[in-house]
């Protein structure tokens, strides 16, 4: 059976839609297909009694039409930094086997590439992850009406758990692995406190 959990920390995405992404309205992709990468940066949390902070989780999707509607292929990257309770917490948690809204993402997957423990480098302050050969991208705002802050969306589909977005662009964004090839650069990009928990 699941253990409790809480996750607090940042969430950063890159997708292959345009900027001002319609899946969190709904919509289908821009290009009637997504590929996206999610990154989780664990700043504080817990499974049962097993401590997360500080770890990182990388999730690399792609969709064949709207969002919503699943059958995701997926690769899942974990923190190679991991201890030995610390894996099985983060392999439960992030293939959605603890419930909330991990196991809400986690039914969107149909099929899953595989999992792999890896050196996962995020810089929520910087905006960039990296997993060496695979993964690299850097994200960069889209400054509102006021030419300062980033435009912003409230409400999204996947919050309160995920709290209000700030919406950019990807310097670049990059991904290679398994079946599994994309070039994001200058397309879509949020970024995000999130807080989910069980």
């Amino acid at each position: 059976m699941a253990e409790k959990y809480k996750l607090k920390g940042v969430w950063m995405n890159s997708c292959s839609c345009d900027a001002g992404c319609p899946c969190l309205f709904f919509s289908d992709p821009t290009r009637g297909t997504c590929d996206g990468i999610d990154t989780f940066h664990i700043e504080s949390g817990n499974y049962g009694t097993t401590k997360l902070d500080g770890l990182n989780v990388v999730l690399a999707t792609r969709s064949p039409g709207n969002i919503w509607k699943g059958n995701w292929r997926a690769a899942l990257y974990l923190d190679k930094r991991a201890d030995a309770k610390q894996k099985p917490a983060l392999e439960t948690l992030f293939t959605g086997k603890a419930g909330g809204v991990l196991g809400e993402i986690g039914k969107l997957i149909g099929s899953l590439a595989g999992t792999k423990w890896a050196d996962i480098k995020i810089d929520p302050k910087a905006r960039t992850a990296e997993i060496p050969g695979i993964l690299r991208f850097k994200l960069e705002p889209v400054l509102g009406g006021d030419q300062k802050t980033p435009i912003r969306v409230e409400n999204n589909p996947f919050g309160p758990a995920i709290g209000t977005m700030s919406m950019g662009k990807a310097t670049n964004s990059t991904f290679q692995d398994y079946d599994l090839k994309f070039d994001n650069a200058g397309k879509d990009c949020n970024w995000a406190n999130f807080e989910i928990s069980s």
